[in-house]
């Protein structure tokens, strides 16, 4: 199991404490150009964890700027970091933001970019390898940052709290477990930055058959629903509705008419000693009474004139 290590500026003579957090900086990120307003008794702390080819990182520090140029690496590295504490200004694929704390920031180390911390900096960070990621994170695609994580924000807010925890509970897990959280966090990221909207039909058409497909799983659910359905799925109810509009149809209509065939066929092998209400709640209905109209308005018989004689 891979330890978690601290620096500290603390260790080292106030007069080299910048030059010194720069080295730190440089060996466990990238190969930054820093610059500090104070140099003299600069305070900054690490708390990081090296896991192969994962790196979890804690800063705490005082102001500084830094800078690199667009140099391509292979493979290139991406970046997740949470805005804790005060304020980050960066400038990043043509877009010039700040972030605040609750923000996250997504990015290529394949690009160019710059920042400038407040005092009383304080981020959370993953590093690791493109290729590992999914392609929205990889690539991030478009982004308008800074993306917003705080409570209330969704998905992004789940992936902004289970960067949190892994970075506060990393000396408590083995190396395969942060590998699995990292995976798991690096999913939340997808599902928020990746919408729907961008995907291309064919990408639709195949979410669309997954979709369908978790839903089948679940048609005897009576709490299935359009919200629970968006959430099993990653993405908003607005998105399932646009989903299925294009299909022709709409969540709900496709929900009932699946459980409707099932129905109808359980009813048409059914024993005599089966009832509508069984077969009904076996779908997914709730009351008889209704199952029977909707199955009458969908085939032009009642349950019972399906049912053997």
């Amino acid at each position: 199991m891979t330890q978690v290590q601290t620096w500290s500026t603390d260790t080292v003579q106030p007069a080299e404490r910048f030059a010194a957090w720069t080295t730190k900086t440089r060996s466990l990120h990238l190969d930054w150009d820093l610059t500090t307003p104070s140099p003299q008794d600069y305070s900054a702390t690490i708390r990081y964890r090296r896991t192969g080819t994962v790196r979890l990182a804690e800063v705490g520090c005082d102001a500084f700027d830094g800078h690199r140029q667009a140099l391509p690496q292979d493979p290139p590295l991406v970046g997740v970091q949470l805005q804790v504490e005060g304020t980050l200004t960066c400038t990043y694929r043509g877009q010039e933001f700040t972030l605040h704390p609750g923000d996250l920031f997504v990015w290529n180390s394949n690009d160019a970019g710059a920042f400038s911390t407040s005092a009383h900096h304080r981020q959370l960070s993953l590093l690791i390898p493109a290729p590992r990621a999914p392609k929205s994170v990889a690539t991030t695609p478009e982004l308008t940052y800074p993306l917003a994580a705080q409570p209330g924000a969704g998905i992004l807010s789940l992936a902004a709290d289970q960067l949190r925890a892994l970075i506060r509970e990393m000396d408590q897990l083995n190396d395969d477990a942060v590998n699995r959280a990292v995976t798991g966090l690096l999913d939340l990221v997808d599902a928020g930055i990746a919408p729907v909207s961008d995907a291309d039909a064919g990408q639709r058409t195949e979410l669309l058959a997954d979709i369908q497909q978790s839903v089948l799983e679940r048609l005897g659910d009576p709490e299935l629903n359009v919200n629970s359905i968006a959430a099993a799925n990653w993405i908003s109810v607005r998105s399932l509705h646009s989903i299925f509009s294009e299909s022709g149809t709409t969540v709900a209509r496709w929900v009932r008419q699946q459980r409707l065939e099932r129905a109808h066929r359980d009813l048409s092998n059914a024993t005599a000693s089966t009832t509508v209400t069984e077969i009904a709640f076996r779908w997914g209905f709730s009351d008889t009474s209704h199952f029977s109209r909707v199955f009458k308005q969908e085939f032009g018989v009642s349950p019972t004139e399906v049912m053997p004689q």
